[in-house]
């Protein structure tokens, strides 16, 4: 779902940046996301979510329209004797019957995607009754934001056709495909230098940021129910 090549977009978590960053989102997510049962990770890319999930002794299938990516991922896994099971596939129209999975994750997927209302509707099609959504995706509302926007225009960047999503958008968009119980976080508050040095103070920036502007982190998590 993504125009990264695999070792380019792994590259990205072993800079300094990209470590923290990995980590904060992650605590975001499994804040809020802690399903039971089967799971599908819906353009999980090189398999950062879903590792980590089948790490945690969840039973995860991971499903990307990028054969590179899910070849990618399923070397990974094989490398840490992971039971993961990986699907070519759109999230648009998810080769699985209905009511098979207990939760669904997607994490900067919407953002890649030309019709995420479908996806999201695909998505509440495949879990369970009561079952788990969680979404994370890249902030309309941060200065992250423009940053990307701006990289983009200079030069050539999956983020130049990005769609970024707002903590409201994305509210509406499942409520009106029927979850509730909705819940958001926000995280990333702090500038993107990736300096070692300078990334010691991100828990400032963190702590002041989510007092007076909790709902601009330049990542951001909402998980509901079916």
């Amino acid at each position: 779902m993504t125009k990264f090549s695999p070792k380019e977009y792994d590259a990205w978590y072993e800079t300094p940046l990209g470590r923290l960053c990995d980590r904060l989102e992650k605590e975001a997510v499994f804040s809020l996301f802690q399903p039971k049962g089967l799971v599908l990770d819906i353009g999980c890319g090189t398999g950062n979510y879903t590792l980590e999930l089948a790490r945690h002794g969840r039973k995860v299938v991971g499903i990307d329209s990028s054969l590179k990516m899910i070849v990618f991922a399923k070397r990974k896994a094989e490398g840490e004797n992971l039971p993961v099971n990986f699907v070519v596939g759109s999230g648009e129209a998810i080769p699985f019957k209905g009511n098979a999975f207990h939760g669904a994750i997607a994490v900067t997927a919407l953002c890649f995607i030309a019709n995420p209302e479908t996806m999201i509707a695909e998505t509440e099609r495949i879990l369970k009754t009561d079952g788990t959504i969680l979404v994370g995706e890249l902030n309309k509302f941060s200065y992250w934001a423009f940053l990307r926007r701006l990289k983009g225009w200079l030069k050539k960047s999956a983020y130049r056709k990005a769609r970024l999503y707002s903590i409201k958008t994305l509210q509406g968009m499942l409520q009106n495909m029927g979850f509730k119980n909705l819940y958001w976080s926000s995280c990333l508050h702090f500038p993107p230098l990736n300096s070692s040095w300078f990334l010691k103070q991100w828990q400032f920036f963190e702590i002041i940021g989510k007092k007076l502007f909790p709902e601009n982190g330049a990542f951001i998590v909402i998980a509901g129910r079916k």
